[in-house]
């Protein structure tokens, strides 16, 4: 027997990795690999260690439904959700089901025997007649290309990779970037570095994060009667599922937050020169919206300078401005991002007759479901093409789609059926409608171009109406959708 044949691959251990193989083993299926090419299990929550990283959702909605937690605050720092993690990996003996340190370096579908094979860095070679992508749209850090980077003689690395055995206390910092992670890190780092320079492109919409820690009595009646906890979950769900209704365009809807949003930076920033540079001149919703109750509060501290005006170039001793201001640094964050909407899977893929899917997604990511793509069989992505949430817990999205998978490979147990694939038409119907949808969405009326575009400006990131659609969407296979053979 082939120790390296199985009958389901996935690749990444994050949560959609876990929560694929929880459900393959619930349905009674044990036969598979995850493949994690780091060197311990995890993925983001692993990988993402920078300071004040945390989640931004209520953590009773980050989790899988049927796998609640004893959160101790409302958003959990990433400890917290690494362990919670951790907690799935045990309760439900997967360790021995991951491989670390193999990072995949091609995935092949071989039509003749009906079966994907995965090659990694290690020269190993995997086979399985199902393929499952779970490597996230958030794992491929994004630097920009500045001229002048690579001689830099300070630190320098991405939030991402956060190297720990720099101390960047008492130092210099610059940090470039204004999003999601910035908003985290220049808060936690502000108070113990000599200098902080915050490098700011275009400002972000920001709003108030409602977090505290959950009282002893609150954790207690969660564990006593679990229906409270599957309550709150509900109302949380609902609650910021109404969210979409600002997203779809709806203009009393986005006054609506946008005057919230505005009476938070006039009571948060005193100085009117300030304020008006970290306003944005988009509309709320068009990038990512932020939760933070001390990024506004930190800019103002004596040791910290926002700087706005761009970059010129990278110096050997800090970093040139646009003003011709030079800003001398120790170290360089780069909180810049991921690429979300282009190369998101980080490996070639090859389908049927050797058809590469980077050259398939020449102008754009595109999906069924944002879960299975024409004449590339037995090959699911999670958290794929379309997918992505601005309003809720992309965990929703993850199950959701597991939903759909399940149904297929369990029928691909019972009819015998050695490869499915969907048909191309009815992807085509289905990304058009995507698209149609989305043209009404803030997202491309905005006036702003995110990460969530592609460079030409389509929309590959984001789905475009309700989450709850989208779980009906996905809830089962649609033989008639599909090829079968």
């Amino acid at each position: 027997m082939d120790k390296n044949r199985y009958e389901v691959i996935i690749i990444g251990s994050g949560f959609g990795g876990i929560a694929t193989a929880i459900k393959l083993q619930e349905a009674g299926i044990h036969d598979y690999v995850i493949l994690e090419r780091a060197p311990e299990p995890g993925g983001t929550w692993w990988q993402n260690t920078y300071p004040g990283a945390a989640v931004d959702v209520q953590s009773p909605l980050y989790c899988l439904k049927h796998e609640p937690y004893d959160w101790s605050r409302m958003f959990a720092l990433q400890p917290e959700i690494l362990a919670y993690t951790n907690h799935l990996l045990d309760k439900h003996r997967l360790r021995n089901k991951i491989q670390c340190n193999q990072e995949v370096t091609a995935a092949t579908y071989d039509e003749q025997k009906h079966c994907w094979q995965v090659a990694t860095a290690s020269d190993r070679l995997f086979t399985a007649p199902v393929l499952v992508n779970a490597s996230g749209i958030l794992s491929q850090p994004a630097i920009p290309d500045i001229p002048g980077r690579q001689q830099f003689q300070g630190a320098s690395f991405h939030t991402s990779q956060w190297n720990h055995d720099f101390d960047y206390k008492g130092k210099r910092v610059a940090v470039i970037g204004t999003g999601a992670s910035a908003v985290q890190v220049v808060p936690a780092i502000a108070p113990q570095v000599a200098q902080l320079y915050v490098l700011q492109r275009t400002p972000h919409w920001l709003l108030p994060r409602p977090d505290r820690v959950i009282p002893k009595w609150e954790r207690q009646l969660y564990k006593k009667v679990p229906l409270v906890q599957r309550l709150v979950r509900e109302w949380l769900y609902w609650k910021l599922e109404a969210r979409m209704i600002a997203f779809k365009g709806n203009q009393a809807a986005l006054r609506f937050f946008r005057n919230k949003a505005l009476r938070y930076i006039k009571k948060q920033v005193k100085d009117p020169a300030l304020r008006q540079k970290l306003t944005p001149d988009f509309m709320l919703g068009c990038k990512r919206v932020l939760l933070s109750n001390d990024y506004y509060p930190a800019l103002q501290r004596e040791n910290v300078r926002l700087v706005t005006g761009g970059i010129e170039r990278i110096t050997p001793t800090g970093i040139q401005t646009k003003q011709g201001e030079h800003l001398e640094v120790d170290l360089i964050v780069w909180a810049t991002g991921f690429h979300a909407a282009e190369d998101n899977i980080p490996y070639p893929v090859r389908g049927r007759q050797g058809l590469l899917l980077q050259d398939y997604w020449q102008d754009g990511a595109h999906a069924y479901i944002g879960t299975a793509i024409p004449h590339f069989p037995n090959f699911f992505i999670l958290a794929g093409p379309n997918t992505g949430i601005g309003h809720t817990s992309a965990l929703h999205i993850i199950e959701s789609q597991l939903n759909y998978v399940m149904d297929v490979l369990l029928k691909m147990r019972q009819y015998g059926w050695q490869s499915i694939e969907v048909k191309e038409e009815i992807e085509q119907i289905y990304n058009q409608w995507v698209q149609e949808k989305m043209q009404k969405t803030v997202w491309q009326t905005g006036g702003c171009h995110s990460w969530y575009q592609t460079a030409d400006g389509k929309n590959t990131t984001l789905y475009p109406t309700y989450s709850f659609l989208f779980r009906k969407a996905t809830a089962r296979m649609k033989e008639a959708d599909h090829l079968v053979e």
